[in-house]
C-alpha cells in the first residue's frame, strides 16, 4: 500500500540523517517537557488547594474585622478592633442553620522552652474551633469549654513547635512559656502543612480564648469568627444574614462595612488569581520553547526537501503523484515530532517526579500531562511541516532533476 511505502521511505530518510533528526526532535522535546512540567505543577497546585480548602473546613464562612493587615484568615498585630465578643454571640444566637461558630484572636509571639525560643502564631480559641477547622489531635486533648470559662493556662501545639522546641519528643505535660506566661501542654495537633492563606498550620499554638485575650494579648476584640453552616445550600443565605446583622449592630447600613466575610469560593478565586500570574509566565516560556522547536522542525524539513530535489524529481518523473510526495514529507515531520513528543513526555515525567521529591510543591502526573503534550506535538508537525511538504509536492520534475 502507498502509505506503507511512504512510511518506509520516511523512516529510511530520517535514519540517514540521524544527527539532524535528533536535533530537530530534541527541540520539540524541550518544549513538550516544559508543557508536561507545567501541567504537572498545575495539577499539583489544584490538588493542594482543594486539600487546603478541605482542611479549612466544610461550608465555612470567615468573618474578619476591618482593616486587616493581610487577610481575615491571618490575624495580625494591627488587625481591626470592630469585631467584638458580643458580635460573635449575636451571630451564634441569632443566625439559624449554623453548625457551630468559633471565635479566634491571634498574635505572633515568642514561645520559650528552656534555652530555645521560637516565634509562633498564638491562637485564642474555643472548643468549637477543632471541628470547624478540621483540627485533629493526635495526642492528648483539645481546648475545652471549661478551659475557656476558667482561663486555664493550657496549650495545644503543632508539629513544628514539637520539632523545634522539644526535638520531636511528645511534650504532653511539659511547660511552654508564651510571652513569659507559663502554659501546660495538653495536646498535639496532627500535621497539616500550609493552609489556603499561605500560613503554616503546624507553627500554630492554641490556647483558651479567655486566657489569650486577658493574660497574653490584653485584647477587647476578635480577629475573626469561623462560621460553619450546616449545609452547602444555606451558605449564601447565612452570609447575607450575618452581613445584615453586623451592619445593624455596627450602624454601617448604607456605608462602608467595618468587617469582611470570605467563603471558600472566594478563597479559591483569590488563590487561583495569585497562581494565574505564575501560570501565564510559565505558559509563555513553554510557548516560546514550543515555537523554537517548531521552527527547528520547519528548518530541518525545508533542508531535507532541498537536499532531495533529485529524488523528488525522479519519483515525479516515473509517475509518482504530488500527493504521495506531500504525504511522505508530512509523515517525516510527524515522525520527528512524535519522537520529540515521546521524549519530551518522558523527560517531563521525570522532571515532575524529581521536582515533587526535591521541593515542597506537590507535582502530579495526570493523563492531561500525557495526552495534551502529544496532541501538541502532532499539531507542531502539521503546522510547521505542511509548508515544506507542499513545496516538495509542487516541484517541477524537470527542474528538480536538473538540480541534482
Amino acid at each position: 500500500m502507498r502509505w506503507r511505502r511512504n512510511l518506509a521511505l520516511s523512516v529510511r530518510a530520517l535514519v540517514r540523517a540521524r544527527l539532524r533528526t535528533a536535533l530537530s526532535a530534541g527541540g520539540v522535546a524541550v518544549g513538550i517537557a516544559s508543557v508536561v512540567l507545567l501541567i504537572g505543577a498545575g495539577i499539583g497546585a489544584e490538588r493542594m488547594l482543594l486539600e487546603a480548602l478541605e482542611s479549612l473546613g466544610r461550608n465555612l464562612l470567615v468573618v474578619g474585622a476591618m482593616p486587616v493587615q493581610a487577610s481575615p484568615l491571618r490575624g495580625a498585630g494591627n488587625a481591626g478592633t470592630t469585631l467584638k465578643l458580643e458580635d460573635w454571640l449575636a451571630i451564634d444566637g441569632e443566625i439559624e442553620g449554623l453548625a457551630r461558630t468559633a471565635p479566634v484572636v491571634e498574635r505572633e509571639l515568642p514561645a520559650r522552652v528552656g534555652g530555645r525560643t521560637l516565634r509562633v502564631r498564638v491562637n485564642g480559641v474555643t472548643a468549637a474551633c477543632a471541628p470547624a477547622r478540621n483540627i485533629e489531635v493526635i495526642a492528648g486533648r483539645f481546648i475545652e469549654d471549661a478551659d475557656v470559662r476558667s482561663r486555664e493556662r493550657v496549650v495545644v501545639v503543632g508539629a513544628v513547635v514539637v520539632q523545634e522546641l522539644f526535638g520531636g519528643e511528645l511534650p504532653l505535660g511539659e511547660r511552654l512559656s508564651i510571652r513569659g506566661v507559663p502554659f501546660r501542654i495538653v495536646g498535639v495537633t496532627e500535621k497539616k502543612g500550609v493552609s489556603v492563606d499561605g500560613s503554616n498550620e503546624d507553627e500554630m499554638v492554641l490556647v483558651p480564648l479567655s486566657a489569650a485575650m486577658r493574660r497574653l494579648f490584653d485584647a477587647e476584640s476578635l480577629d475573626r469568627v469561623y462560621v460553619q453552616v450546616d449545609s452547602e445550600e444555606r451558605v449564601a443565605t447565612a452570609r447575607a444574614e450575618i452581613e445584615a446583622l453586623l451592619r445593624r449592630r455596627h450602624g454601617t447600613a448604607g456605608g462602608p462595612d467595618d468587617f469582611r466575610i470570605l467563603d471558600q469560593a472566594a478563597l479559591l478565586r483569590a488563590r487561583q488569581q495569585t497562581g494565574g500570574t505564575i501560570s501565564r509566565f510559565v505558559t509563555g516560556i513553554s510557548a516560546v520553547l514550543l515555537g523554537l522547536g517548531g521552527v527547528g522542525l520547519l528548518a530541518v524539513t525545508l533542508l531535507s526537501v532541498r537536499e532531495r530535489y533529485g529524488e523528488i524529481g525522479l519519483r515525479l518523473a516515473v509517475g509518482g503523484r504530488p500527493r504521495d510526495i506531500l504525504l511522505q514529507f508530512i509523515t517525516e515531520a510527524l515522525l520527528i515530532s512524535a519522537l520529540g513528543g515521546a521524549l519530551g513526555v518522558a523527560v517531563g515525567a521525570a522532571a515532575v517526579a524529581l521536582g515533587g521529591a526535591l521541593t515542597r510543591w506537590p507535582m502530579l502526573l495526570g493523563w492531561q500531562a500525557v495526552v495534551y503534550p502529544l496532541a501538541i506535538s502532532v499539531s507542531i508537525a502539521v503546522i510547521f511541516g505542511t509548508y515544506p511538504a507542499f513545496r516538495a509536492a509542487r516541484l517541477d520534475p524537470i527542474q528538480a532533476l536538473h538540480s541534482r
